[in-house]
């Protein structure tokens, strides 16, 4: 995805007078483009009056939730003034209003995802640990806001969350299936046997990861913004737990799949999960004794995901270095899962 080109492009006449009557700035308006996929696509705006987030989805989605900006919408004006490091939506144009396609822009958060490599630039006694207890904070923060004060009560289904995880799950990969995969079924059943009782249910950020929060090297170093919200949801909140401590570290196994995400947590020194569980129990009063529970289905739902997208790029629907790699993670992703659920 290119991440140097700046340009009007895909800014209609429509698009551009939209963005100056919401923002205040006559611009002109340049976008730039800094993240694409099957993740609703953002852009980064800039103009005289300042610099803004736009989020459009994606030319083809895996599945049609998969990018509902309105729902990051809600979510986002309910989290807005509360103590969660979340952007703050500014604007926002049902499909058909300005473009075919819904529009949401939020103000510019300062701050890095992190990957397999540092940002550029920044200080050399940062650690990765620092960076992990930093986003298990931030998401304890997100965990202990009441869900009916901040105006979210029906945003989802929290009764029978769990259960209704692996069948949904299973569902969406025979819908995609191009491939036998006999340990997707494998991880199911295990799944479906091991499954402990729904938490008190709060708010899932639903795809929480180093890569999707904003960190600030300090010191202190700290998350200031959450972001790529469009898979929250109301449920049981160790889901997000399992699935930022299931890419985490070095106890996972190889041959890695998507290797990228949260490598720098493979590093020597780097806290385990254990111990940023730890961490998290303390700051929210929640068991993590069915962790590895939670990391298993974390696993499991990312490899139907990810068949769906997979699906898409041998249907010539999608095509890209990324794509072409997700015919190996989904078998990886698997692997994981079923070494996690060997050791129970």
């Amino acid at each position: 995805m290119p991440t140097g080109h700046t340009a009007s492009a895909g800014l209609g006449p429509a698009l551009r007078s939209w963005l100056g009557e919401q923002l205040g700035s006559p611009g002109p308006f340049e976008a730039r483009p800094i993240s694409g996929g099957n993740s609703n696509e953002t852009t980064l705006l800039s103009a005289p009056g300042g610099q803004w987030i736009m989020r459009r989805p994606p030319a083809v989605a895996i599945s049609p939730t998969a990018n509902n900006l309105a729902r990051e919408l809600r979510v986002l004006t309910a989290l807005a003034g509360r103590d969660v490091p979340a952007p703050r939506a500014l604007a926002f144009a049902e499909a058909g209003a300005v473009t075919a396609q819904p529009c949401l822009v939020m103000e510019l958060c300062p701050g890095a995802p992190l990957t397999d490599s540092w940002p550029e630039g920044w200080p050399r006694d940062v650690t990765i640990g620092a960076a992990g207890f930093a986003a298990v904070e931030a998401l304890a923060a997100l965990h202990r806001v009441d869900v009916e004060a901040a105006g979210l009560a029906g945003f989802g289904r929290p009764a029978g969350f769990l259960e209704r995880q692996v069948a949904r799950w299973r569902g969406q990969y025979q819908q995609n299936r191009v491939r036998d995969l006999p340990l997707f079924d494998d991880v199911g059943a295990w799944l479906d046997a091991n499954r402990p009782a729904d938490g008190i249910p709060g708010i899932l950020h639903g795809d929480f990861r180093l890569d999707n929060c904003l960190i600030l090297p300090g010191p202190p170093t700290r998350v200031s913004a959450i972001i790529d919200w469009e898979l929250s949801t109301i449920g049981d909140p160790l889901v997000d737990l399992g699935l930022l401590l299931g890419f985490w570290g070095a106890e996972r196994v190889a041959p890695i799949a998507m290797p990228r995400v949260q490598g720098l947590t493979r590093a020597p020194g780097a806290p385990s999960r254990r111990e940023l569980a730890g961490h998290y129990s303390a700051l929210t009063g929640r068991s993590t004794a069915a962790l590895t529970f939670y990391m298993a289905l974390a696993f499991f739902k990312l490899a139907a995901i990810v068949e769906g997208a997979y699906a898409r790029y041998l249907s010539g629907e999608i095509d890209s270095p990324y794509a072409r790699a997700l015919g190996e993670d989904v078998p990886k992703l698997l692997r994981d899962a079923a070494a996690l659920a060997e050791r129970g």
